[in-house]
């Protein structure tokens, strides 16, 4: 018997086995270390076996194409050669199932058949051939564009009333105008201007949802969606045009009559707030810590442009002013919103036993906001502290309060990842502008758990969810 080392790297399919081996021990065994233990092993055979594949493949076609032959060719003909014969850096996996990608999906090319079809079904379950919400209101935050946009728009195709919150309310109107079926839905769409920066528009939000609510002839609201976030903050530059831009759609955008006013908001630069606001006012304590944070080299905010995101920034390296407005948005304001609009979701008095769900909160999250198996993991290697911090506090609104929405009125309150939809700007070269999900995805996996229970009735709550429940994901993933 010719002995292991003596034998070559293993093939890509005897790669791919042993994973498919590895990965059934995991759905197997019972225990967080023993869980951890073979995620350990699957992650040494994906580093070393298949990089040694792909450099033994190198091997191989050198000596099939040797110096030698190369020397005879052209530059050209020799650049030609190399990229017919060079190895990929590295084999593909589905997006999803995590294994090899050998026979990509037609349409969705970063999974694999059965997860691609999978993933079309999963979205479509929510399409308005499917749903049908004609007696629903719904409010969503954050909906001028991407999955906010695209979620509310399914909504409303779907027959359900939504209020809309922006913080560009004009451009927000002119945007869904432009839709080719606006008119079918336009007298289901109220838009509320809203700087979730301050914690006032979140109070005034909930006053004009009331208003609203009763303009539409009920006092109650089925579906609550805490979209609006803040990974990466504009720029002030960004700011002033996306402002300027609103401020000249005003008047077209006033008389499609969408606009609820709420006491005089306008949007403005940085919440119409100076940096010291951030610590309650230009006081003597306040002064004296700005002066402080501005010695030791921190920044409150952002005078001059960064080389970097603050997705690939430090603790130390996070502008303070970012820290706290990502937390107000990302984590306070749907805590408020949770609190002050609960009240008026579900029944107070559900029938026992009753397993649909009479309200739906979704709060959308991300798997920056768990604890991984590893603490080296490269998800939480010194990056991004503010965001994974907020992601963190959203899912612990969801655990925490989704055993008493649903047994006090009925309400399936979710904390959802939506999958990845897009790239900071360091990384968008990285996987050459292509993503596995489109905001179409987004919005299909953000109301699955709308969908499963008003097509299936069954309820899904209290639960991280990713891939539409298929993946089972601890928010506390903490080893013991």
């Amino acid at each position: 018997m010719v002995p292991i080392d003596q034998r070559g790297p293993p093939t890509m399919i005897e790669v791919q086995h042993a994973l498919h081996v590895l990965r059934y021990v995991k759905s197997r065994v019972i225990g967080e270390d023993s869980i951890a233990e073979v995620e350990k092993v699957m992650d040494l055979v994906d580093e070393h076996c298949i990089d040694d594949q792909v450099e033994h493949g190198a091997e191989e076609q050198s000596e099939e194409q040797p110096e030698s032959a190369l020397s005879k060719l052209s530059w050209r003909q020799v650049i030609k050669k190399y990229h017919i014969l060079r190895p990929l850096v590295r084999p593909r996996v589905c997006y999803i199932c995590g294994f090899l990608l050998l026979n990509p999906h037609p349409y969705y090319r970063a999974m694999c058949l059965p997860c691609g079809a999978f993933n079309y079904h999963g979205s479509a379950i929510s399409m308005p051939d499917s749903l049908c919400l004609p007696e629903k209101t719904a409010l969503v935050t954050g909906v001028r564009i991407n999955l906010g946009y695209l979620t509310a728009l399914r909504l409303l195709r779907c027959g359900a009333k939504v209020i809309a919150t922006t913080r560009y309310p004009n451009d927000a109107v002119l945007r869904y105008s432009r839709e080719p079926d606006f008119q079918q839905w336009k007298h289901r769409l109220k838009v509320v201007g809203a700087d979730f920066r301050l914690a006032q528009h979140a109070f005034a939000l909930v006053r004009a949802t009331k208003i609203i609510l009763a303009q539409w002839g009920t006092g109650k609201l089925d579906i609550l969606i805490n979209n609006a976030a803040q990974t990466i903050a504009e720029s002030v530059m960004e700011e002033e045009r996306a402002v300027s831009s609103d401020h000249r759609q005003s008047l077209e955008a006033a008389n499609m009559n969408l606009i609820q006013e709420t006491e005089g908001y306008e949007p403005r630069v940085r919440g119409g707030l100076p940096p010291i606001a951030l610590y309650g006012g230009a006081t003597d304590q306040g002064t004296k810590l700005l002066e402080a944070v501005e010695t030791v080299g921190s920044s409150l905010i952002p005078v001059d442009p960064y080389t970097k995101s603050s997705w690939i920034q430090t603790i130390s390296e996070i502008p303070y002013e970012e820290v706290v407005s990502a937390h107000a948005i990302n984590a306070l304001v749907p805590l408020i919103l949770c609190r002050e609009l609960l009240p008026i979701m579900g029944d107070t008095s559900p029938l026992p036993g009753r397993t649909k769900p009479l309200g739906y909160i979704l709060n959308i999250s991300s798997h920056e906001g768990l604890f991984e198996v590893s603490p080296n993991h490269a998800r939480k290697r010194g990056t991004k502290a503010h965001n994974n911090m907020n992601k963190a506090a959203l899912n612990m609104i969801t655990q925490t309060e989704a055993s008493t929405a649903w047994k006090n009125r009925r309400v399936a309150m979710n904390s959802i990842d939506p999958g990845y939809l897009s790239h900071s700007p360091e990384t968008d070269s990285y996987h050459g502008g292509e993503l596995p999900l489109n905001w179409e995805d987004g919005a299909g996996r953000l109301l699955w758990p709308v969908a499963i229970g008003e097509v299936e009735g069954d309820a899904v709550w209290g639960r991280f969810l990713k891939h539409y429940g298929a993946v089972n994901e601890d928010a506390g993933n903490v080893n013991r």
